[in-house]
């Protein structure tokens, strides 16, 4: 089962019961359980650079990766127009649900359903920034991103820098750098109610790798807003050059 399809089992059973025990395991046997809560928290709950990155939306908003909808939901609140998508048909009805009016089916690892210039802002959330899984696919959905933005449009998003404190994890990002692999690309898979979803790649950026990345697709680092530490998260603004 692929693992968009677990993490949308959880969501809902979340969403209904209140409860749901889901767990990400790395490739290399480390597995943490995932808070599932946190896809349905409100503005006064979403974490500190979250709040600050979504001052700077603007215009018409593209949500990428949804979920459950807790960022369309409260710029709609705000009186901004929102289009909230996933890769997931159950995910969207799940945000639709909840009251998010414009919630569709699409992937931004490929073509987006959009017309060039739609959108004024791009949000990705949660790591969504790393969600294409490597950097190439990054470039890409970077480009794709461009296209379907105005001129000045804004991405804001977040990421973590990998972890080269935590002896576990800096075992893992050494293991990546000797088999070819990106320092940040990490191997994951979701593990609900017993069933294991297929692996995929989440891609963790440093801001200076960040920064280069975009610079290349002509997005420019506006801002960089950290946690305590970039290892904790950081959200960027990035503007169209």
């Amino acid at each position: 089962m692929d693992s968009i399809n677990l993490f949308a089992e959880a969501l809902w059973q979340y969403h209904q019961t209140g409860r749901a025990a889901l767990w990400i395991e790395r490739d290399d046997g480390y597995s943490e359980r995932e808070d599932v809560s946190w896809y349905f928290t409100t503005f006064r709950e979403f974490p500190e650079h979250e709040r600050a990155a979504l001052k700077f939306a603007r215009g018409r908003v593209l949500d990428i990766g949804c979920g459950a909808g807790r960022h369309a939901l409260y710029l709609q609140r705000r009186g901004l127009s929102v289009t909230g998508v996933d890769a997931t048909p159950h995910v969207v009805e799940l945000a639709r649900a909840r009251g998010v009016k414009d919630a569709r089916v699409a992937n931004a690892c490929g073509t987006l359903p959009f017309r060039d210039g739609e959108f004024d802002t791009a949000i990705l959330f949660g790591n969504n920034l790393g969600i294409c899984g490597t950097v190439a696919n990054f470039r890409r959905m970077l480009r794709e991103l461009y296209r379907i933005t105005a001129p000045g449009g804004r991405i804001l998003g977040t990421t973590r820098m990998p972890s080269t404190t935590n002896p576990m994890h800096l075992g893992y990002l050494s293991r990546n750098i000797q088999s070819g692999r990106a320092v940040g690309q990490i191997r994951l898979r979701l593990v609900f109610k017993g069933k294991r979803g297929a692996w995929f790649n989440l891609l963790l950026l440093a801001p200076t790798d960040l920064t280069q990345i975009a610079a290349k697709e002509g997005w420019k680092m506006a801002k960089v807003m950290p946690l305590k530490s970039f290892e904790e998260g950081y959200a960027v603004v990035l503007e169209k050059g």
